[in-house]
């Protein structure tokens, strides 16, 4: 048994998906709507079948079993994938990594942490530095909570580095170091923000000037253990409270973040210079399904609010947007004294945002009749009727109209869409179906023998699939498996609404499908064979014709 299998016949696909999204009886199989990033549908097109042990999306078509689920789910790679099932079931996977670069993962890893010292230390004799943090209200106790530090000398922390056993190549490769003898440290004269992922590692930092000075951050740049569009800065110290509380709110900068936590709101997390990524988001719900949005007061901070909440939009969060009134930034609202719960408590919807941060003038009867038709452009989007009920319930309050004129305002531009454009879906090929019918049945490997009539010239895959599905399955790659076994659950779920009759007049229309696309084939390369005066093509392409014709195939 390799280990793929041996994986996922230790893992309960149902259990695996439900930490992901929450899922709905549907006869035997589940359904929801599909959780994989970059896809955001109206209707739940996304299917989990416990005795076939896959779960799989027709519309997005991403999934499979266990394992593809999980590298689609993650964004991830086949070996970290390997590695994340593993851990789930307490199997030792042996991922093959090239040493040296798990190695040098975990030196650096090793090094940021002796970094990360070197600065908290260096931080202890600059009381001047320790006054400012202070005045901008913070503790001792969020200082060490964060692993606040200082750079003071570039020479000193390359002696320090030294002196812990790291090399040069090594030193070099972290980024720190500015110029090529290694002793100018790039974040030097700054406060320094150390960075940590979900387990605990540092992986970068964040330097801020003290006074004035361009540019007021620096960061360290993306590398091999920092992709900052799956980092959510105050995650590894927040995670618990996230779970307790049940919500996070989700800032723009770290000093928000660090503002928030020292004034108890340890749910707080922070994006970091970057949107809100669909990384997060799967990081995130594995914590809680309430998202409190709490950007900047400013042009920047409200478009990343809108920006935010169009990727959040059919993901399974409940959103709320804390507004900032009073001051620019949260850091402000705490210091300014203000109780940042009763803004919390104030929080508002998506809908009753873009009602708040519109541009029309709600008391013109023209304008409020365009916000209208916005808003309801919004809620045409959402997936859920239970969503869209509420925010049409929604409008109608906040914008003083008749709810019966928003529901019929609603009606027809439901109406006006019907024709559009439904979500691309992936083309298979009528060969690519007859496998799908085998991954179901076995039985008709013998119906498809028995009816193609032009066997000698089925593909590859086809043949393997008549001859012996089982090894079809086991050779092939990982991918193109998992295509099959999605496409096989498509077109189970689709035969459950068919008679024994429609199904087998389905079968009779592809075989005739199968037979006609490869005559089409087969005589596009006998003409081109011909032209060239190929004789045996000239038989070959007569032979054809008479089969063709006996068949009744065009």
């Amino acid at each position: 048994m390799g280990i793929v299998e041996e994986l996922e016949n230790n893992i309960d696909i149902v259990e695996l998906v439900q930490k992901y999204t929450n899922l709905k009886k549907a006869g035997v199989n589940y359904k929801a709507i599909c959780p994989f990033p970059g896809h955001n549908e109206k209707t739940p097109s996304f299917m989990v079948s416990p005795p076939k042990q896959i779960a799989y999306c027709f519309g997005c078509h991403k999934g499979g079993g266990a394992l593809k689920f999980i590298m689609d789910i993650e964004s991830c790679e086949f070996k970290e994938a390997l590695e994340i099932l593993g851990n789930m079931t307490g199997i030792k996977v042996n991922t093959n990594f090239k040493p040296e670069n798990t190695e040098m993962k975990k030196s650096i890893y090793s090094l940021y942490k002796s970094a990360v010292n070197y600065y908290k230390n260096a931080l202890k004799n600059y009381p001047d530095i320790k006054k400012y943090l202070f005045e901008r209200g913070l503790n001792q106790e969020t200082i060490d909570k964060f692993n606040f530090g200082y750079s003071d000398s570039g020479i000193e922390l390359y002696n320090y580095l030294k002196n812990k056993g790291f090399d040069d190549k090594l030193i070099k490769t972290s980024n720190i170091f500015v110029d090529e003898n290694l002793k100018k440290d790039k974040f030097i004269n700054r406060i320094i923000f150390p960075i940590q992922n979900l387990r605990g590692d540092f992986v970068a930092f964040t330097a801020r000037i003290i006074g004035k000075g361009e540019p007021k951050y620096l960061n360290s740049p993306a590398s091999d253990i920092y992709d900052k569009s799956s980092i959510l800065y105050g995650l590894y110290n927040g995670r618990t409270s996230i779970t307790k509380k049940d919500y996070v709110i989700i800032t723009e900068g770290q000093m928000d973040t660090i503002a928030l936590h020292s004034a108890g709101f340890e749910n707080t997390v922070a994006v970091s210079g970057t949107a809100l990524t669909d990384k997060h988001l799967v990081i995130l719900k594995r914590l809680t399904h309430k998202i409190f949005l709490c950007f900047d007061n400013d042009k920047a901070g409200q478009n990343a609010t809108k920006l935010s909440l169009e990727n959040l939009k059919n993901k399974g969060f409940e959103v709320k947007i804390i507004i900032l009134e009073g001051g620019k930034d949260p850091d402000e609202i705490i210091k300014s004294g203000q109780d940042f719960s009763e803004l919390i408590k104030k929080a508002v919807t998506p809908i009753g945002y873009y009602i708040k941060n519109s541009n029309f003038n709600i008391n013109s009867i023209e304008e409020k009749k365009k916000l209208l038709a916005e808003l309801l452009e919004i809620i045409k989007s959402y997936s859920e009727a239970i969503e869209k009920d509420f925010y049409l319930k929604e409008i109608s309050k906040l914008l003083d109209i008749n709810e019966s004129i928003v529901y019929d305002y609603f009606r027809r531009i439901k109406f006006k869409s019907k024709n559009e454009k439904e979500e691309k879906v992936k083309n298979y090929s009528s060969e690519d179906f007859a496998i799908g019918y085998i991954i179901i049945n076995k039985d008709y490997q013998n119906f498809f023998k028995e009816n193609i009539i032009f066997l000698d010239y089925i593909s590859h895959n086809l043949k393997k699939a008549i001859k012996d599905i089982k090894s079809f399955l086991e050779e092939i790659p990982l991918n193109q498996k998992e295509v099959y076994r999605g496409l096989s659950l498509e077109i189970e779920e689709s035969e459950k609404l068919k008679t024994k009759e429609n199904i087998e007049n389905i079968l009779k229309k592809l075989v005739k499908k199968i037979n006609s696309d490869i005559y089409k084939k087969v005589v596009i390369k006998l003409k081109e064979r011909m032209s060239s005066g190929d004789n045996e093509a000239l038989k070959e392409y007569s032979k054809i014709l008479k089969i063709a014709k006996k068949n009744g195939i065009k």
